[in-house]
C-alpha cells in the first residue's frame, strides 16, 4: 500500500512540473506572436508619414502645373489675336497638345469598371480571383487602344504611352499615384466599336466569369458624353533627340 501511494505521489509530482514547464513555454512562444501582431515598428510609422507628407508636395505640385498651364494658354490667347500667323500657330499647338494628352479631353465612349470582390475566400479558395491585379488594368487599357481608344484615363490619372501600371505590394501605382479600387477606365472614341469589341475579347469574357464566379466587379457602359483629364507629366527625352 505504501509503495502504491508513494508512486501516485511520485506521478503526480512529474505530472504538476510536466504541465507547468509546457505552460510556460506556451506564455513564451506566445507572446512574440502578440507583439508582432499588434505592435507596429516605429520604423513604418516614419514611413507612412513620409509618404503622406510627400503625397501633400505632390498635390501642391499638381496644382502649380494646372496654374502655369492656364496662364500659358491666356498668353497665348492675347498674342494669337495680334496676327493671323501667331493664330495659326498657337491652334497648331494646342492640336499638338491634345495629341499628346496635356488637354482635357471631351466626347463619346466607354467605361469600363473593375473592383474587388466583396466575397471572402474560404480555405479551399485561391484569394487572387477575388482582387483586381494591375495586369487586368493594363489588359483593358491594351483593349481600348487596339479598338480604337482616342484618350483613355484610370479614375483621375491620363493614359500615355508610357503610363506605368503598376502592384505596389496591396495597392496599384498608376502613374506613380495609388489607386484604390474601384478602378474606372474611361475611353474616347466610337462607343459602338469600342463597347462592342471590348465585350466580346476573350479577356473580358474571363473578367465576366471571374464576376460570376468569384464576384468581383465588371462591368462595361457606353457612354454618349465622357471627360479624360489631361496628363501632368512633362516629357523629358534622356535616350533620343530629333534626327540632323
Amino acid at each position: 500500500m505504501n509503495g502504491n501511494r508513494r508512486n501516485s505521489v511520485i506521478f503526480l509530482v512529474v505530472l504538476f512540473v510536466t504541465a507547468t514547464g509546457f505552460g510556460y513555454l506556451l506564455a513564451v512562444q506566445f507572446e512574440p506572436t502578440v507583439n508582432k501582431a499588434y505592435v507596429v515598428p516605429a520604423q513604418n510609422v516614419e514611413l507612412v508619414d513620409i509618404m503622406q507628407g510627400l503625397e501633400a508636395e505632390n498635390v501642391a505640385s499638381v496644382q502649380r502645373i494646372l496654374d502655369l498651364r492656364n496662364q500659358v494658354v491666356d498668353f497665348e490667347a492675347r498674342n494669337a489675336a495680334t496676327s493671323g500667323e501667331v493664330a495659326a500657330l498657337t491652334q497648331r499647338v494646342q492640336e499638338l497638345r491634345a495629341k499628346a494628352g496635356q488637354t482635357d479631353m471631351m466626347g463619346a465612349g466607354v467605361v469600363v469598371t473593375l473592383s474587388d470582390s466583396l466575397r471572402t475566400p474560404t480555405l479551399s479558395d485561391d484569394p487572387n480571383y477575388f482582387v483586381i491585379h494591375d495586369g487586368y488594368l493594363r489588359s483593358i487599357v491594351n483593349l481600348m487602344r487596339r479598338y480604337g481608344a482616342m484618350a483613355i484615363s484610370i479614375n483621375d490619372q491620363r493614359i500615355l504611352a508610357d503610363s506605368p501600371i503598376v502592384c505596389a505590394g496591396p495597392i496599384i501605382l498608376v502613374n506613380s499615384t495609388r489607386m484604390s479600387p474601384p478602378y474606372v477606365i474611361t475611353a474616347l472614341g466610337d462607343q459602338d466599336m469600342l463597347g462592342d469589341s471590348i465585350s466580346q475579347d476573350v479577356f473580358f469574357r474571363v473578367l465576366e466569369m471571374y464576376r460570376d464566379q468569384f464576384g468581383i466587379v465588371c462591368s462595361l457602359e457606353k457612354k454618349a458624353s465622357l471627360s479624360v483629364p489631361a496628363s501632368l507629366k512633362t516629357s523629358e527625352w534622356r535616350y533620343a533627340k530629333g534626327a540632323q
